[in-house]
């Protein structure tokens, strides 16, 4: 007996959606199952319709388990995170000098975020000799490198240009794969924090950068409090 053409002419599509219509079409032709065999996704090997489900339902369960997984992982991360900007906070409260501020940074910074480098390039002509406070003088070309930072306020992660890396960790300092640079400032610009790393994925552009900007707010009301004994008062609004 000769098959009908329109019955040659029905496509795949059409058969999915007679099914999606239909999903009891199976229960009347129970016997249709048996015959049904599928290749088994990573082995090839035929299998039955039955064993195809399971297995699908197996991935689905075993990907629902990595995307939980990766959430716990997240919020694991960002609990440990507001932690230590709980802990910093604290730590700056008791400040009482410039010098404090500095050293509490460069330890906290290290120790609980995960820096091998930590640099403050505060901007201002420093009346202290202590040069360990990085003043930099705000007609110092090199400042000019941070324009964009200052500009933007808002940190940025990732690779350091050449003359960037050279201007906050130094020409020996070649260790440093990856950064972060934090824009510090209130009623002007204070300065920089950066900090870096040894590995190139510890800091990377695809980061979210909350709580890094909170760091940042943090770093700069503690220097604000101090920073005006430090700093010449010939420094001009003009430059902020």
């Amino acid at each position: 007996m000769s098959i009908p053409l329109k019955q040659q002419e029905i496509t795949a599509e059409q058969v999915a959606a007679y099914l999606r219509a239909n999903t009891d079409f199976f229960l009347e032709q129970g016997d249709l199952l048996d015959g049904l065999f599928i290749p088994h996704r990573h082995t090839g090997e035929a299998i039955s319709l039955l064993e195809h489900l399971v297995q699908r339902q197996r991935d689905r369960q075993a990907q629902l388990s990595r995307q939980m997984e990766d959430m716990l992982r997240a919020a694991r991360e960002s609990e440990r995170v507001v932690v230590s900007l709980h802990h910093l906070a604290l730590e700056l409260m008791s400040c009482d000098s410039l010098d404090d501020v500095v050293a509490t940074c460069r330890d906290l910074m290290c120790s609980e975020f995960e820096a091998d480098s930590v640099i403050l390039r505060l901007i201002g002509r420093g009346q202290s000799g202590d040069s360990s406070l990085h003043f930099i003088d705000p007609d110092d070309r090199a400042l000019k490198q941070m324009a964009g930072l200052f500009q933007k306020r808002q940190p940025v992660c990732g690779r350091l240009r050449p003359k960037q890396q050279i201007f906050l960790f130094g020409e020996e300092n070649t260790a440093i794969k990856s950064a972060v640079l934090i824009p510090l400032f209130e009623a002007r610009n204070i300065g920089v924090l950066a900090l870096g790393s040894e590995h190139e994925d510890r800091f990377h552009p695809g980061m979210g950068t909350l709580f890094i900007s909170q760091l940042g707010d943090l770093v700069s009301r503690a220097l604000s409090l101090h920073l005006e004994a430090w700093v010449d008062p010939s420094l001009e609004s003009s430059h902020s």
